[in-house]
Parts: structure tokens; C-alpha cells; sequence
């Protein structure tokens, strides 16, 4: 310590750092100072298989010459706990979701005037329907696909869009 104090100037920042810890004016800057040392430690593991996107299909397709039965055709990588569809609405948010049942890691999901999905958003001209998957590890992954409804006619054609 004498060697610090025989420093020129020293005697005065001690003094100085002293008063201003004392008065509580800088006691963070003050003890910031004397603590400058700090460690970080950071480890990243990276997954075996990195996830792609989860439906390798999800398509509509033309079931009959009528007009009245679309399928909407998905594969995926594996069989879901769950696939629900949900219509968009024209705000852009989401209906209540319709549970698919029996949904393997393929197949196609038939739908006509009387699917519950159309028969209450039948007064839209162009339907967005999503898909979601949701699998046993907890991942979900969605898909959408346009569908055209005769609105007015009560006809009860259905397209692709």
C-alpha cells in the first residue's frame, strides 16, 4: 500500500473514491470499477436432424365431374397425434379447428357441401383451409390450400383453387 500512496496523485484519488462511496453519489460506478472481471461460458448442441417442413404434400384435387367432392390430398413424415383443418376467416385469423379422425402419415381428406368445415363458411367465395399436424414429440407444422364455393347459387359446387 505505501508504494500505491507514494504514487504522485494517489493519496488524492483514494480520498476522492472514499468521500464519493461515502456520500452514495457513483456507488455503482465506484464499485464497477473495482469489479471489472467477468466469465461467460456458453454451449450450443446442435440437433441430430435438423426439421424440414413437415408436410411433404398438401394439395386439393377434383373428386367428381359435378363439382360437388374435392379431396385434399397430404403426406407427411410421419403418422400425427392429431390433424386438424381450420378455415381462414376474412380478417385473417382462424375458425375453431375440425379434428381429421383416423389421420395416418398420408391419405386424403374428402370434402363436400355437408363437411362441417364448408357448411359454416359457406358464404365465402374463396376458402382458405389449414392443416395442422401435431406429433407426438410435441412439433406441429401446418399447410394451406384455396378453395373456390359457389356462394348465391346454393348449388353446393366446390373447386381448387
Amino acid at each position: 500500500m505505501r508504494r500505491f500512496l507514494g504514487l504522485p496523485g494517489a493519496s488524492a484519488a483514494v480520498g476522492a473514491f472514499v468521500v464519493t462511496v461515502l456520500l452514495g453519489f457513483g456507488v455503482p460506478t465506484a464499485s464497477a470499477l473495482w469489479q471489472q472481471s467477468a466469465t461467460a461460458t456458453m454451449t450450443v448442441t446442435a440437433a441430430a436432424n435438423w426439421p424440414g417442413s413437415a408436410f411433404q404434400q398438401f394439395a386439393c384435387s377434383r373428386m367428381d365431374n359435378a363439382d360437388k367432392t374435392v379431396a385434399l390430398n397430404y403426406v407427411l413424415p410421419d403418422a400425427p397425434a392429431s390433424l386438424t383443418l381450420s378455415a381462414k376467416r376474412p380478417d385473417g385469423s382462424y375458425g375453431p379447428p375440425y379434428t381429421v379422425a383416423g389421420a395416418g402419415a398420408s391419405g386424403s381428406i374428402i370434402l363436400t357441401e355437408n363437411s362441417q368445415i364448408i357448411a359454416e363458411n359457406r358464404a365465402m367465395s374463396l376458402l382458405m383451409v389449414r392443416a395442422t399436424a401435431t406429433f407426438s414429440n410435441g412439433t406441429a407444422a401446418s399447410a394451406e390450400v384455396a378453395l373456390r364455393l359457389d356462394v348465391g347459387t346454393n348449388n353446393g359446387k366446390i373447386y381448387c383453387a
